[in-house]
């Protein structure tokens, strides 16, 4: 189990890193969290339990990783009891079904999301990989996982927000609870790793914190920011994630509301000296504002009765021109114009590290008809999380700080027309 051994001590190390460059806890109350995160450590095959990635609405991606060479599939069911009878799902490209590494994925489909769905993942330690023989040791399996329905008889939907955490994973267990209970999913709305080095930096303040939340029911969405873009990391992050068809960006309907969830790409442009010339993120953008403009013509953006935007940078239109970056002036000029167009309620960012909200502009004629809500920084008394309710009857969301309180809250309501 050498390789167990290097996984966990790769891991340690990036932690101990971690913490002189990111602060460490500051309090027990966060030493502590932080202990509740790592639990989701394993001490066997199972290096690491099962995260659960939003997809679609009837979508879901787990990964796992293990401590040596292994495959990998998900069992699960939604029946109850004993003697529920539990079906298999594994992830396959090309024809091949993954096998022989550590990172470990499976692509749940055909479940029924009004239902809950329970599942647990299963590696076999692949101890000779020959081309017509492979001789397997021993078998482990995770914790099992259950998830709540995500179409909730209602027709509505809950879920929390959390921005520039820039890899503290000890914030996540003091925030969650101050957004309170009734949540269906969470989004790590970028910025949450900071500047991914390694594979231990990115299993340590990302898929350990995702693991978390959904050991406690709440399957996750990754976005990026601008510093999940940055780091010798950042082009291998992908392969340990499952992302609707393979991209950092898309749009899911959850009863009443359309969810919309974007790539705000690079700060700065792509010439600028700190990316050594290795980006190339103008294509990359004109190519996601292409399939924004499809999605808010399309049929499920169009028959929701909340449409919601989240994305790490503001498109704000309070800035003034002098102090836009480029990455702020993209969303700006480019982006807004399209929410205007697709008639969003509410827009969702942070890395301002600044809570606040801008309000729609006062000028009509230059759009911007929805807020912005951003949310704070670290350290915990500067965090915040946000909060989205949507039922058919109205739409909430609301930011709350670490000490409980809310520092925002705005209501529309579907019997005045989708109006505050």
């Amino acid at each position: 189990m050498k390789r167990e051994t290097a996984f966990f001590g790769a891991v340690l190390m990036c932690a101990g890193l971690g913490m002189a460059q990111y602060n460490a806890p500051t309090s027990a109350a966060e030493t502590n969290a932080l202990a509740e995160i790592r639990t989701q450590r394993g001490g066997g095959l199972i290096a690491l339990q099962p995260w659960a990635q939003l997809m679609g609405e009837r979508r879901l991606g787990v990964g796992w990783m293990t401590s040596v060479e292994a495959d990998g599939v998900v069992e699960w069911t939604q029946e109850e009891g004993a003697d529920a009878a539990w079906r298999t799902a594994w992830h396959a490209e090309d024809g091949l079904r993954q096998a022989g590494g550590t990172r470990q994925r499976a692509v749940v489909e055909g479940y029924d999301p009004a239902k809950p769905l329970r599942f647990r993942a299963k590696s076999r330690h692949m101890t000779s990989f020959k081309p017509y023989k492979v001789t397997f040791g021993e078998e482990a399996v995770s914790a099992e996982r259950v998830l709540r329905p995500l179409a909730r008889a209602d027709g509505g939907v809950s879920f929390a927000v959390f921005n520039d955490i820039h890899s503290r994973t000890h914030l996540y267990p003091l925030l969650l609870p101050q957004a309170g209970e009734g949540l269906d999913f969470a989004v790590f709305n970028g910025d949450v790793l900071q500047d991914p080095q390694t594979e231990a930096d990115l299993a340590e303040h990302l898929l350990l914190p995702m693991a978390w939340f959904t050991s406690k029911g709440l399957p996750c969405f990754f976005l990026r920011g601008n510093h999940e873009t940055r780091g010798a990391f950042a082009r291998q992050m992908k392969d340990y994630l499952l992302l609707p068809e393979r991209k950092y960006y898309g749009a899911m309907t959850f009863g009443a509301a359309r969810v919309v969830l974007l790539d705000c790409g690079e700060d700065k442009p792509d010439t600028s000296v700190e990316y050594s010339g290795l980006v190339d993120f103008e294509p990359y953008m004109e190519a996601q504002l292409a399939w924004l403009e499809r999605e808010v013509a399309g049929e499920a953006f169009r028959a929701a009765t909340w449409r919601v935007v989240v994305v790490h940078i503001p498109p704000s239109w309070a800035k003034e021109e002098a102090k836009l970056w480029h990455g702020e002036r993209r969303l700006r000029e480019r982006f807004a114009p399209v929410f205007d167009r697709g008639g969003v309620h509410v827009v969702i960012s942070g890395h301002t590290h600044k809570p606040e909200v801008i309000a729609p502009c006062p000028d009509e004629g230059r759009g911007f008809r929805w807020p912005v809500f951003i949310g704070g920084a670290h350290p915990l008394e500067k965090a915040t999380v946000i909060r989205v309710d949507a039922t058919p009857e109205r739409l909430r969301v609301a930011r709350y700080h670490a000490d409980g309180s809310v520092g925002a809250e705005q209501v529309w309501n579907a019997a005045a027309g989708g109006t505050p």
